[in-house]
């Protein structure tokens, strides 16, 4: 019921919702552990759904698909994470690697809840949706984070930040499609 709340409030007030995130003592890790890992599963879960039953791809290249789609998803937090701590150094007084994770975490769970439309792939389009809405909680985001810091750009450092998170994913996009529809790939998985 927490996550429940959590997700809802981050959605529907997200700047009253990260100064509640902000204050609370759970680590980066943690709250990884319970958004990322549990949340990443909603679009490799519906993929597999749809490719398998729909798509008529085989069990194995399906659960290719999922599997690597679900690795991808949450090494892409990781790298955001890590990358955003790096650059916060020269914006920030610096935000370590732990709060990098917890936040950029959090800017993520719009996309994996709107992967609930890979149930049915011609839809997949509109799970660019969460992807936008990412957007405004990477910036609501760092207007908190930035609030106290004197001489801050938040607004270039959200244009920084801003093409890193869509470098990232449509990389791991990219990356994922690849493996789905590699030919090489689909004769090792169909022997």
């Amino acid at each position: 019921m927490i996550m429940i709340k959590r997700i809802f409030n981050l959605i529907s007030h997200p700047k009253k919702e990260w100064q509640s995130i902000f204050q609370e003592k759970d680590t980066g890790f943690s709250v990884f552990k319970e958004y990322g890992l549990r949340l990443a599963l909603i679009g490799p879960f519906l993929s597999f759904y749809s490719l398998y039953f729909e798509g008529n791809y085989s069990i194995p290249h399906a659960l290719t698909y999922s599997i690597s789609t679900y690795i991808l998803d949450l090494v892409s937090v990781i790298i955001f994470a890590f990358i955003f701590s790096k650059i916060s150094e020269k914006y920030f007084y610096s935000i370590n690697f732990d709060t990098a994770l917890k936040f950029i975490t959090y800017v993520n769970v719009p996309i994996w809840l709107s992967d609930i439309v890979d149930i049915y792939q011609p839809l997949r389009i509109l799970s660019n949706l969460g992807l936008i809405y990412s957007f405004y909680l990477l910036y609501t985001g760092i207007v908190y984070l930035g609030k106290n810091q004197s001489g801050l750009d938040i607004k270039r450092f959200f244009i920084i930040c801003s093409g890193i998170h869509l470098g990232i994913y449509m990389l791991n996009a990219l990356i994922s499609e690849m493996i789905a529809m590699n030919p090489l790939m689909k004769k090792l998985i169909e022997k």
